[in-house]
This record gives C-alpha cells, sequence and structure tokens, in this order.
C-alpha cells in the first residue's frame, strides 16, 4: 500500500520574508500545533519550530528581532543562545549539540510552502 503524499502547502508570498526577516505561522507539527518561523539568510530560506532548545520558550519572545546584531546569528531574545541559521545548531557551549527543529520548505516563484512531511499548516 502506497503512502499519501504530503502535498506542498503555501505559507505565504517570498517577499514576506526579506534578507534578515522573519515570518511566524502556526504549524500542526506531529499532531500537536506549534509556533513556526521562516527566516531568510543570505538569500535562502529556512523554517525551524520556534522553540530554543535550551528553555521552551519562542525565539522572539521578548522583542521581535531573530537576528543578533551582526546579522550572522538566529539569537533567542530571552537566553541570548546564537544558533547558526543554515542549520538550527546552537553555538552556545550551554546547548552545545542541540539544534532548533528543521521545517522542510521551499521557494517557488514568489511564493513559500511547506513541504514537511511531519508538519500541516494550521488552520
Amino acid at each position: 500500500m502506497a503512502l499519501k503524499q504530503h502535498a506542498p502547502e503555501p505559507i505565504c508570498p517570498s517577499l514576506d520574508v526579506p534578507e534578515l526577516g522573519k515570518f511566524s505561522f502556526a504549524v500542526q507539527y506531529r499532531g500537536a500545533s506549534r509556533d513556526a518561523i521562516l527566516v531568510r539568510f543570505k538569500g535562502v530560506v529556512y523554517g525551524y519550530l520556534n522553540q530554543c532548545v535550551h528553555m521552551p520558550k519562542p525565539l522572539d519572545c521578548e522583542h521581535s528581532h531573530i537576528f543578533d546584531d551582526s546579522g550572522r546569528y538566529l539569537q533567542c531574545s530571552m537566553h541570548t543562545i546564537c544558533y547558526d541559521p543554515s542549520t538550527g545548531e546552537a553555538l552556545s557551549e550551554i546547548c552545545a549539540g542541540k539544534k532548533l527543529t528543521a521545517l522542510h520548505v521551499s521557494e517557488e516563484g514568489e511564493w513559500l510552502y511547506l513541504v514537511d512531511k511531519r508538519a500541516f499548516m494550521d488552520a
């Protein structure tokens, strides 16, 4: 028996995620409603569940900025834990070896799509 394919789901227009910007949205991830973010770094869009690996808080819980002042790292606004924007890997010693939960996304034409088998757009 073949598994049902997960069709790409539109998230937002590409222009909604500028360089070093973010777009927040909600997903059903493995059966639970979760906050998620898209970020654009060096022209590429990445998707992650919006939760710090240090403590279960959204990365932008204290303020809306998602990148640190240098523009090189994602940063938790509460804990200042930094992450590589292209891999989600924590760069702080306290969270060494941990990563943000990545969501598979794609950019096709002028739209960004969720293409992750574990997640669906939350209505």
